[in-house]
C-alpha cells in the first residue's frame, strides 16, 4: 500500500457447491486499496509471469486459430505446462511519455492436443501460434491494467530505477502516466516436448 510503483493484487476464493475453497482470480486495486476489478485465473497466470513471479511450470489451455472444431474430440484446444519462463522489461522515456518493452520467452511441454496436427513436421508453425496467442492475451492484459489506470505488475518500479527524474514528475498520478504508456509485448515460444502422443 505504501509503494507508489505497483498497486496491490489479491487473491479471490470462493466457496464451491462441497464447500472446498478454490481460487476463482484475483482482485486488483488502486493505489488507495479501493476494489477496481477482476482478473479470472487464465489472466492471473498471465499477471503472474509479468511479475516474474512464476517458480515453477504453469499450465495453459489455448484455442489454436484455424484449427478445426469439428466433432466431438477435434477440438481447437491444446494444453501445454510453460517452463523456464524468461520475462524482461525494457523501459524508456520517449516523447512525453514512458514505454516498456516486454519481452517473454517459455519453453512449452505440450500435454493436450484436441486436433490431429504432425508437431515433429510443424513444430516451428505451431510454436508460432501458441506465441501469437499467448501475445494477443498478454495485450488484452496490458490494456485491461490501462484502463482502469493501476499498475498490479510493478512497471511503476521499473519506471523509477531506469527512469527516475521523468518518474518523479508523475509519481503521484501513476496511474493516469501509464495509461498514456506505450507498452509492447513480445512472446517466444520453444517445444520442449510433444506428450505422450503424436
Amino acid at each position: 500500500m505504501n509503494e507508489r510503483g505497483v498497486t496491490p493484487a489479491v487473491a479471490e476464493v470462493q466457496l464451491n457447491r462441497n464447500n472446498k475453497i478454490r481460487l476463482s482470480g484475483t482482485a486488483l486495486m488502486d493505489h488507495k486499496g479501493k476494489y477496481v476489478t477482476t482478473i479470472n485465473t487464465e489472466e492471473t497466470v498471465l499477471l503472474k509471469i509479468l511479475q516474474k513471479n512464476v517458480k515453477t511450470s504453469v499450465s495453459m489451455t489455448l484455442p489454436i486459430p484455424g484449427e478445426s472444431k469439428q466433432g466431438p474430440f477435434f477440438l481447437n484446444r491444446l494444453s501445454f505446462n510453460a517452463e523456464r519462463l524468461k520475462t524482461r522489461i525494457k523501459t524508456s522515456y520517449r516523447q512525453g511519455k514512458f514505454r516498456f518493452d516486454i519481452q517473454i520467452g517459455m519453453t512449452a511441454l505440450l500435454t493436450e492436443r484436441l486436433f490431429p496436427y504432425d508437431v515433429e513436421r510443424q513444430g516451428k508453425e505451431l510454436e508460432g501460434l501458441i506465441a501469437a496467442e499467448v501475445q494477443k492475451r498478454v495485450e488484452s492484459l496490458l490494456r485491461k491494467i490501462q484502463k482502469h489506470r493501476i499498475d498490479p505488475i510493478g512497471l511503476g518500479l521499473y519506471a523509477r530505477a531506469y527512469e527516475y527524474e521523468q518518474y518523479k514528475k508523475v509519481e503521484d498520478d501513476w496511474g493516469g502516466a501509464l495509461a498514456k504508456a506505450d507498452i509492447h509485448a513480445s512472446v517466444s515460444v520453444s517445444i520442449g516436448a510433444m506428450g505422450s502422443v503424436r
